[in-house]
């Protein structure tokens, strides 16, 4: 199930992965689209999926996924972003595989950066979809970090009978995956990161791009995430003197002084959005 606005000649790519799936399962695909120009639904048009068509004014990340559940017909729902190319065969049947484990709610895969991606991209990517598989349970609901509710629906997959009970909230700005995972967490189920399924996925973001993004993370997770202002430092530091390491390893030591700038950026953004303040005048 793939949400689409203008996604270009690379849907093509990712509906022809999709129908290149194996593993024995009978699926459908259901796209809907919110104001794509009539070529790319020309493209789409040319592979066997239900397309749907709302109004660009209509579309909500959390809405429109229930939108798509509820168009589908299924038991499981996977859900794929418009630029989420599966890269491999049995994309499908791993994740389907993982969902299939008793009180599991959702399973997320792995992304894989374009050959195109810069390095804080590769980095970003390399420690947030690692390469060993994660089940989680809800800690505590009253503390909540980051990486206890961590879910992407870049490449998921949700059991019906789960979402019936748990649907996307409808009132988000982003981050439903987040919510989603938080929501399902409380109500006792699971969550699995399954790395052996794997989309490529990747983005080179501007300076200005990258502070409008995190400003809009920050802003939908306010009121979830209750990391503490020394805690959030911490971990930043961290990430950032880890990140440095990565880059002299991977032989690009002279991308340290960007990357300053560029984690400065990604933080000031997080920050101001969970703030409410200084906000981006061009939001992506």
């Amino acid at each position: 199930m793939i949400p689409t606005l203008n996604p270009g000649r690379q849907i093509e790519d990712v509906l022809s992965a999709i129908y290149e799936q194996r593993g024995g399962a009978a699926f459908e695909v259901v796209i809907v689209d919110s104001g794509s120009c009539s070529d790319d639904l020309a493209r789409m048009r040319r592979f066997p999926a239900q397309l749907h068509q709302i109004r660009p004014s209509e579309f909500r990340h959390g809405r429109t996924r229930n939108l798509l559940g509820q168009l589908s017909r299924g038991e499981a729902l996977l859900y794929l972003s418009q630029d989420a190319r599966p890269a491999s065969p049995d994309w499908m049947a791993t994740l389907l595989h993982a969902l299939a484990a008793p009180n599991v709610g959702g399973v997320y895969a792995r992304q894989v950066p374009h050959a195109d991606a810069d390095p804080f991209i590769r980095y970003f990517l390399d420690v947030t979809y690692g390469p060993r598989a994660t089940r989680r349970r809800l800690r505590c609901a009253d503390r909540v970090h980051i990486d206890d509710i961590f879910f992407s629906n870049v490449s998921s997959a949700l059991r019906r009978e789960v979402w019936t009970q748990v649907p996307f909230r409808d009132d988000v700005l982003m981050s439903e995956d987040q919510y989603w995972a938080y929501d399902a967490l409380r109500a006792g189920y699971e969550v699995v990161y399954e790395p052996a399924a794997q989309v490529l996925h990747s983005h080179n973001y501007s300076l200005r791009s990258l502070y409008a993004r995190n400003w809009l993370s920050g802003a939908s997770l306010r009121g979830l995430i209750t990391d503490s202002r020394p805690a959030v430092l911490r971990r930043g530091l961290l990430y950032v003197l880890r990140e440095a390491a990565w880059l002299i390893r991977a032989g690009v030591p002279e991308a340290l002084p960007y990357m300053l700038a560029y984690e400065a950026t990604r933080s000031a953004g997080f920050a101001f959005g969970s703030a409410g303040v200084f906000a981006p005048i061009n939001r992506p």
